[in-house]
């Protein structure tokens, strides 16, 4: 794929894109919607580039709590609707990932003109129409991994998520205005900011103490979405994810445990509970219900 520089800079001999090009031009003239119209556009171009490296039919996990802070279980609402929920990336818990974000705030810190500084904060914002969901691959036991529960499964209280996901349930978000595509996080032990960084890796690379993970990504583009005209939420669900299983952490609430059950009541969905091995307490096992 081709580099950020030459998509994205703005005396790039080699942008070669008419959207950018435009999208100058309703900023020099002051027009916000021309501005996010065009760079939504080049974004959606752009990301439907990206090759899907993952094969399909694959099953996938998804690791997560069911509480958040104002007490609501959102995740109850994607069993009982079989969807995913996506997340903008500026709630990752790593602060460079994906790259790309951190690449942009670069470039505008460098911009010497203020047009230069006030186009990649545009572009910034169009980045926000992005979703990702991150998932974890079924091998190498990932439902039994420790820190995964730790980390992601709210110390053990929620739940994990087996997802099959085909390219019929790929192709219903790909057309004219949306794009999905899915693709491994690609781990590096090292990368420059300034290095030759392409967008699939901008959006992909990881530092190699998150290999543990084994993580599959979700990368969801709507150019038409109104985050860039006034402010949207930080999540976005996509219905129509076919869901095989779910295990209950060794935490659980009864109360959680119950809303669980009662959201997949009348769904063939195999439901398992997890708990610590006791011929080994470093090892989980899983039980089925």
């Amino acid at each position: 794929m081709r580099n950020l520089n030459d998509i994205f800079i703005l005396d790039g001999a080699n942008h070669n894109n008419w959207h950018l090009d435009v999208a100058v031009e309703g900023l020099m003239d002051g027009d916000p919607k021309a501005v996010y119209y065009h760079l939504n556009s080049l974004l959606y171009e752009e990301f439907s580039k990206i090759n899907n490296d993952t094969k399909t039919p694959i099953n996938l996990l998804k690791f997560s709590k069911l509480r958040i802070k104002d007490g609501t279980k959102p995740v109850i609402k994607d069993i009982v609707n079989e969807a995913l929920t996506f997340a903008k990336p500026k709630v990752f818990n790593d602060p460079m990932d994906p790259i790309i974000r951190e690449w942009m705030d670069l470039k505008k810190k460098e911009a010497v003109t203020k047009l230069d500084k006030r186009f990649f904060q545009y572009l910034k914002n169009s980045l926000e129409n992005l979703r990702v969901c991150c998932l974890s691959r079924c091998n190498h036991s990932m439902h039994l991994n420790p820190l995964m529960w730790a980390h992601y499964a709210d110390m053990h209280k929620g739940i994990c998520i087996e997802y099959e996901i085909t390219n019929d349930m790929l192709s219903a978000y790909n057309n004219d205005n949306q794009v999905l595509k899915i693709c491994d996080v690609r781990y590096r032990a090292s990368k420059m900011m300034n290095d030759y960084i392409t967008l699939d890796n901008a959006l992909l690379a990881k530092g190699s103490p998150w290999e543990y993970e084994h993580e599959t990504r979700l990368l969801y583009y709507d150019q038409d979405d109104v985050a860039t005209v006034r402010k949207s939420g930080n999540y976005k669900c996509l219905s129509g994810f076919r869901i095989k299983s779910i295990y209950l952490g060794y935490r659980i609430s009864d109360v959680d445990k119950k809303d669980v059950l009662e959201a997949c009541r009348g769904k063939h969905v195999d439901l398992y509970q997890v708990s610590f091995r006791h011929d080994d307490i470093t090892k989980l096992t899983a039980t089925r219900l």
